[in-house]
């Protein structure tokens, strides 16, 4: 009885879907131009009947069918069909080789004899040996296949994506397209399901920015000492005179009958904060009181996110608590969600700073209100996770409308602990006189700072340590060496086969089809 009563329901659910089928299509142009073809195919078989003509009959037959099986694949050809994108990654780094998969599934009786697939991807992961053509969207490139599909087939393509670019990329939205066998009509639909890759900028050696390998930012200001962390509780003790009353623990005094305190564990960490100018260009004062937006230099500003990353890899293998500030804004995915966020000291925003709405990507909040647009801060951090989201955050971080970078420390300066390493990268002219001034009372204040300059523009720093990391020449001389480093020309193409870490096939490069039927 179980069996019968669940059959009866799986008539019944595919019954509705074609009513719904049927009726979805009742006002549809393509279908109603049909209805002529079947008028003339009836008239034909009743003047046939009339005449008693079996050649007139088998026209009109003929007619109705040329009217009826496009109508069948129009309504019909696109449902119960599966389509899947599979990046073999979520996160990249320069030069690195992905696959890239598409799966198209056909779960029906009705063969597809073309079906084409057309999706959207970035223009700057290049996918190996296919066929794609530009778009009308700006940074975009579309990815076209055709397939024949017989009925329940599934066909799987495999392709290899090479990474040059960083940034974060969205791949999608899918158009899908199918018709009858003799072309007369086809339908389209659009499939929303968006994958999202993160290309983290490239890390590499202080030394290759001319940092010295011991020390590169001078001795400490001050020597590590072991610390109570308020985060990190170790257990509890009897309570004596002098104690923070803040430290009270409440649940051992209230179980005991005698006051106890907390005890920490001790924290020896120093702390670091990069303070990243996605700046190029100076500012006009004159013009909207912060400064007029007026571009960005690419080279410039991939240098100092390049050399921000580089110097927050250092700090972390080095035990330090690496935290970022940058003026730039990050891209967000239609998967996020934008809403307030109370900061660590319980207040909206930044400074105190209230109704401010940002985004937050694993643990990284982007200020987007208006009266603090352009910042993203990292609180510094020396766990584990600390340099995924340090290198998530640079990945997304792009220079739209930044603010002057000295804004931006006069705000952070309360957070800084005594003692702090600061370094500050970014272009020269974009720092200026103001923002040297602003690092000059940092240091004033006790705190170890050291300016990593880009570009050629004359700066006087006030002794401040700084050290010129290059320009145009600087970042493409850095991204050959690590394209080299792949295997890879300044151009992304494969070295030669003499050249070393070349593979020596090229069956990894051409896109790799399998057929299989469904159960």
């Amino acid at each position: 009885m179980f069996y019968v009563n669940r059959d009866l329901d799986r008539s019944r659910r595919r019954g509705e879907r074609l009513r719904r089928q049927l009726r979805r299509y009742a006002n549809d142009e393509n279908i109603l131009s049909r209805r002529p073809w079947y008028l003339v195919g009836a008239l034909l078989m009743l003047v046939s009947l009339a005449l008693r003509d079996e050649i007139l009959f088998v026209s009109g037959l003929a007619v109705i069918a040329l009217g009826a099986i496009p109508e069948i694949w129009y309504r019909f050809c696109l449902s119960e069909v599966i389509v899947r994108r599979n990046l073999g990654a979520d996160r990249a780094r320069l030069g690195d080789e992905i696959s890239f998969t598409i799966t198209i599934e056909n779960r029906k009786i009705l063969p597809l004899p073309r079906l084409d697939l057309e999706d959207d991807v970035p223009e700057e992961c290049r996918i190996i040996s296919a066929v794609v053509r530009p778009s009308f969207k700006t940074g975009r490139a579309t990815l076209t296949n055709a397939f024949s599909l017989w009925a329940m087939q599934r066909v799987t393509r495999r392709y290899q994506m090479r990474i040059l670019e960083r940034g974060a990329y969205t791949f999608g939205p899918m158009v899908l397209q199918s018709g009858d066998p003799l072309g007369v009509l086809t339908r389209q639909q659009v499939i929303e399901q968006p994958a999202y890759l993160l290309v983290h900028p490239m890390v590499m050696p202080l030394e290759r920015f001319g940092l010295p390998a011991r020390a590169p930012f001078g001795d400490l200001a001050t020597t590590r000492r072991l610390l109570a962390d308020p985060l990190r509780v170790a257990g509890v003790r009897d309570y004596t005179a002098g104690d923070d009353p803040r430290h009270i623990h409440w649940k051992a005094t209230a179980r005991t009958g005698a006051l106890h305190t907390k005890v920490f564990e001790p924290s020896a960490h120093h702390t670091l904060t990069i303070f990243l100018d996605l700046r190029t260009f100076g500012r006009d004062d004159r013009l909207f009181g912060h400064g007029q937006f007026v571009g960005v230099d690419h080279d410039l500003s991939e240098l100092a996110i390049s050399a921000a990353a580089s110097v927050a890899a250092w700090g972390l293998e080095q035990g330090y608590a690496v935290g970022l500030c940058a003026n730039g804004t990050m891209q967000a995915h239609d998967d996020l969600v934008w809403r307030p966020q109370a900061s660590a000291d319980g207040e909206s925003g930044v400074a105190g700073q209230s109704a401010d709405s940002g985004v937050t990507i694993g643990g990284v909040r982007a200020i987007t209100a208006r009266r603090s647009a352009g910042r993203l801060r990292i609180a510094p951090a020396g766990d584990n996770g600390q340099q995924l989201r340090l290198m998530d955050a640079l990945a997304r971080l792009v220079a739209f409308v930044p603010r002057p970078i000295d804004d931006i420390v006069v705000e952070e300066t309360p957070r800084l602990p005594y003692g702090s390493t600061v370094v500050y990268v970014g272009a020269a002219q974009a720092l200026g006189g103001e923002g040297v001034e602003v690092f000059s009372r940092l240091r004033s204040a006790g705190h170890s700072v050291t300016l990593l300059l880009t570009g050629d523009t004359p700066l006087v720093t006030r002794r401040l340590p700084s050290l010129r990391l290059g320009g145009s020449a600087k970042w493409h001389e850095l991204m050959r060496d690590a394209l080299a480093e792949r295997g890879l020309d300044a151009d992304g193409q494969p070295l030669p086969p003499d050249a070393p870490d070349t593979p020596s096939d090229g069956s990894a490069s051409h896109p790799r089809a399998s057929l299989e039927a469904l159960p």
